[in-house]
């Protein structure tokens, strides 16, 4: 099973990376907002690490358990918009935008400001 730390890293690799990508065509639009959702993953997956030493491979599965758990609770919105971002990026034509770019950062901004400090502590 991976560790806090593992999933932190991932996490932090695919914000870098995410970073490097610009929003000049359409699939890197797409794929920037994939990254910024898998980022998220590993986020929350370093939590369950630490506090149950969960390791969750459904999607739906860890939606549950963000719905339940206290500390989760306070992501799931974010969490919700993260998911619909990739999940479309990857399998519909939405044309996403370099806006939704923008908004997506800012909802991993929140999953993160709820969870680093929790990883933290």
């Amino acid at each position: 099973m991976p560790t806090k730390t593992q999933h932190v890293q991932k996490a932090e690799g695919n914000e870098t990376f995410a970073k490097s990508i610009d929003t000049t065509s359409q699939a890197r639009i797409d794929w920037k907002l994939v990254i910024l959702f898998y980022a998220a993953v590993h986020y929350v997956e370093a939590y369950l690490a630490m506090s149950s030493g969960t390791h969750l491979r459904s999607h739906t599965t860890r939606d549950n358990y963000i719905s339940k758990e206290s500390n989760l609770k306070k992501i799931r919105v974010s969490y919700a918009h993260l998911k619909y971002y990739g999940y479309n990026a990857r399998y519909e034509f939405d044309g996403f935008t370099a806006k939704d770019v923008r908004e997506a950062s800012g909802y991993l901004s929140q999953v993160k400001a709820e969870l680093v400090p929790l990883l933290n502590a």
